[in-house]
């Protein structure tokens, strides 16, 4: 059982994290209409300019909080619904139809905004400290020798769960025992490594049965796989896994083995509100369409599995106000653990940060 203090750890309580690169949506989502999307506790205001770049505004106006999604682009600039207030892409106030002359420091809050198809990053803390190099490297969405299937899910959960969810390799035998879970390996190890900017957990199921959806898609010569998951975190926004299927009877086979990455694009909404965005990749059968739609069904109800446990679980949390009850965590919690210390380092880091100005 771990030793670590509660205070050591982030919970469902702990403030968001502010100073950090988060998807605010995909490419194809954000264009020249206006979207408004709550993140991070702020409703945010996406839209493309006329040379396509995105940008990033508060969604509400400075005058009275009207909501700019709710007025309308004049060109590049947006014009409040209410008063007629116009921002340009910058935030600056261009006009105030109530003044004769427009004061020159009035605007709204903007956000830095890097695009890397399919995604669009956006960093709402300290502006003076986004660096694009910080947003977290993953493989290529985009690399023609990977087929991709994807999805989005709203979790009515805080973000934690989540990221200790996803590192959590002994969970597939009970919760996912009719997809990707294995039944009869509920103590296999796991091994937790940890990086200069990575926290990885590595689990071996050696010849075993194949789980349901990869005996159903996969052409195994067999029902027996050695199947190797390593899923490694990379910031409150990332968590990436690499999965390895080896078919235990494909030895005369060219190559016996199939890899999948699964990138998981996490943005808190609200405190107890998550966007969910999730890629999963293939190396194999590329082609064939029929292949990637069982694994976008099979693959999003694991992922339904996950989203209904982290609702009950933040529900009952929630509602039972006990002190006195306190969780446990054992070994096989470590990367976890490991993770939700270091989230809550991040945060107070943060709240200090901010005290100190």
């Amino acid at each position: 059982m771990s030793g670590s203090k509660k205070s050591d750890l982030a919970n469902a309580e702990t403030p968001l994290i502010l100073n950090a690169w988060y998807v605010a949506g995909t490419s194809d989502e954000i264009g020249e209409s206006l979207l408004d999307r709550w993140l991070l506790g702020r409703s945010i205001l996406l839209y493309r300019t006329s040379d396509g770049r995105p940008v990033a505004v508060d969604n509400r106006c400075p005058h009275r909080s009207f909501p700019l999604s709710q007025g309308q682009r004049d060109g590049d600039n947006v014009v409040c619904g209410y008063h007629g207030m116009t921002f340009d892409p910058e935030g600056r106030c261009t006009r105030i139809p109530a003044l004769a002359k427009t004061p020159s420091n009035i605007r709204t809050q903007t956000y830095p905004v890097v695009e890397r198809a399919p995604l669009v990053w956006f960093w709402p803390g300290d502006p003076a400290l986004a660096d694009a190099a910080l947003i977290p490297s993953h493989l290529a969405l985009n690399d023609p020798s990977w087929a991709p299937t994807s999805g989005y899910f709203h979790i009515a959960a805080n973000y934690v769960g989540l990221q200790e969810n996803l590192q959590d390799l002994s969970h597939f035998e009970h919760l996912h025992s009719s997809s990707i879970g294995v039944p009869d390996q509920s103590v296999a190890a796991t091994d937790v490594e940890i990086g200069t900017d990575t926290i990885r957990s590595t689990r071996v199921y050696c010849n075993v049965l194949a789980p349901e959806l990869w005996k159903n898609v996969l052409p195994l010569k067999g029902e027996r796989i050695t199947r190797t998951i390593a899923e490694a975190f990379h910031s409150p926004a990332l968590c990436e896994a690499q999965t390895t299927i080896t078919d235990e009877a494909g030895n005369g086979l060219e190559n016996p083995n199939y890899h999948v990455r699964i990138l998981h694009f996490i943005t808190p909404k609200f405190q107890h509100e998550t966007h969910y965005w999730w890629f999963f990749l293939r190396d194999f059968m590329t082609d064939d369409e029929e292949v990637g739609r069982s694994f976008a069904k099979g693959i999003a109800g694991a992922f339904a599995e996950d989203k209904e446990a982290l609702e009950s679980i933040s529900s009952l949390v929630r509602a039972d106000k006990r002190g006195s009850f306190q969780e446990l965590s054992f070994a096989s919690d470590k990367a976890g653990v490991l993770i939700r210390r270091q989230l809550k380092q991040f945060a107070d880091l943060e709240a200090n940060e901010t005290i100190g100005r």
